[in-house]
């Protein structure tokens, strides 16, 4: 529990700078740069992530989870990760061809070759973060976050003032890869070396391939929505769609870019008493239950507010999706936190099955919503995929990896939900209010929302359950 709660607190101050500092560099880049312009950009994201999932290989989590790495063997596994990174690097920047004629726009052609520079750096960085985390020293590996996010924000924002365009987000992407390998290489201090022996990476090689299969069956069930409506509905809907999903997935980066990386190299360490993995889990799901049901209730009664605030009114396209989507935000909060889970308990093809499962329902719900050619239809059908993907998966990891029953896991969610019930009922009824400013009627709603979820905490056992977390 003590390295549980010191890679919480110092994982926090990663990750909530990076949010401060991103959610600045958006709110300046919204206003000057057009939908059109973001949803060239958001085409290229998903091409990134998918080149950060190939170099990275899940070497990561395997170097973290293995427990017969010394520091030859890293400097060996580094040497392996330069290889890939150049690789993938090439085919990054080749890839702007095929991006030019499949969304018929010549921008593509330059913008991969400069953003591969960022494919490069994240390449490299793969050993060096892996074992930070595997020291568990997570004080270094966030404050490297902090300070790369910071200087991508000054160059982002500066770009964009001189008239950059789309290539200031491209700029920023590579300041912050830039300046945390540089970080990571200091502190981790990974020997140079000139063998290429294949034994580490035979020795990871199992969880190392399940965890990559995972990732890229992950990466297109995830992605499939701006692939396709980028093709087939536009640049402007891709762009409105991605500005949903993003806000979508913003608690997920709060609260889980904080957990999920902390979980696997503390838990991982005691993979064989299930019972002690259970009950920490179970108390993990329990709080972002209970922040996540209300959240998620607040959200949708506060999406138009909330779009406009933070991206002004040339978007309110995607008032509408985001408003669908934030119904489901509770779902993606807590399934997400099981791949960290599984991984702890050294099941790597459970991860692999999972992914495949999770693909399968939902790529189906985006297909049929695509076919409506409505971003409020595709919402809808993708929000439904969401909430099947929540059962099923979660029945897969009590069975499985808990050894648990789902009934026993559900009674996490009674008083969550008698929470969400209460906050909706009262943003209800203040909805039918008008107010004339937008922003005055988001800081109600948000003072509401933290009334009702302070009393309800202090009125019931959740008091007590707190307490209990913070004295462990």
């Amino acid at each position: 529990m003590k390295h549980l709660k010191k890679g919480l607190i110092y994982t926090g101050i990663g990750v909530y700078s990076n949010f401060i500092v991103q959610i600045i560099v958006n709110m300046v880049l919204s206003r000057i740069l057009t939908p059109n312009e973001y949803g060239v950009v958001a085409i290229m994201q998903v091409f990134i992530i998918f080149f950060a999932m190939m170099v990275e290989a899940g070497m990561g989590p395997a170097i973290i989870q293995s427990k017969s790495l010394n520091k030859e063997k890293i400097s060996i596994l580094f040497n392996y990760s330069v290889i890939f990174a150049v690789t993938m690097t090439v085919l990054f920047g080749l890839l702007g061809i095929l991006l030019s004629v499949v969304y018929d726009n010549k921008i593509y052609i330059s913008l991969t070759w400069i953003q591969s520079i960022s494919v490069l750096f994240n390449g490299m960085n793969v050993v060096p973060t892996a074992l930070l985390n595997k020291r568990k020293e997570f004080k270094v590996a966030n404050f490297s976050l902090v300070f790369g996010n910071i200087v991508a924000a000054f160059v982002g924002i500066i770009s964009a003032l001189l008239g950059a365009g789309v290539y200031s987000l491209i700029f920023s992407a590579i300041s912050v890869s830039f300046v945390n390998l540089l970080w990571n290489l200091f502190f981790t201090k990974i020997k140079v070396t000139r063998s290429f022996n294949p034994e580490p990476m035979r020795e990871i090689l199992n969880f190392s391939a399940n965890q990559f299969g995972f990732n890229f069956i992950n990466y297109f069930s995830r992605n499939a929505d701006n692939i396709l409506v980028g093709k087939f509905m536009g640049d402007a809907a891709l762009a409105n769609y991605s500005k949903a999903y993003q806000m979508l997935m913003m608690p997920n980066t709060l609260f889980l870019g904080i957990i999920n990386p902390v979980l696997q190299p503390v838990l991982g360490d005691y993979q064989e008493d299930v019972a002690y993995i259970r009950q920490t889990y179970y108390k993990i799901i329990h709080f972002l239950a209970l922040v996540g049901i209300p959240l998620s209730v607040f959200l949708h009664f506060s999406a138009k507010e909330i779009i406009f605030f933070m991206f002004g009114n040339q978007w309110g396209a995607s008032i509408s999706p985001f408003s669908i989507l934030s119904l489901t935000v509770w779902c993606q909060l807590t399934i997400s936190s099981t791949g960290a889970i599984v991984q702890a308990r050294n099941q790597p093809s459970v991860v692999l099955r999972n992914g495949i499962i999770s693909a399968m329902i939902l790529v189906s719900s985006i297909v049929i919503g695509i076919s409506f050619k409505s971003l409020t239809i595709l919402s809808i059908c993708l929000s439904i995929g969401f909430l099947m993907n929540f059962f099923v998966g979660f029945y897969r990891v009590t069975h499985i990896t808990l050894n648990s029953r789902m009934r026993i896991f559900l009674k996490e969610f009674v008083s969550p939900f008698c929470l969400g019930a209460i906050l909706f009922l009262a943003l209800f009824v203040i909805q039918k209010v008008e107010i004339s400013s937008d922003l005055v009627f988001l800081i109600v709603k948000v003072l509401i929302t933290l009334i009702i979820f302070t009393g309800y905490i202090l009125m019931t056992n959740e008091k007590a359950y707190i307490k209990e977390v913070i004295r462990r």
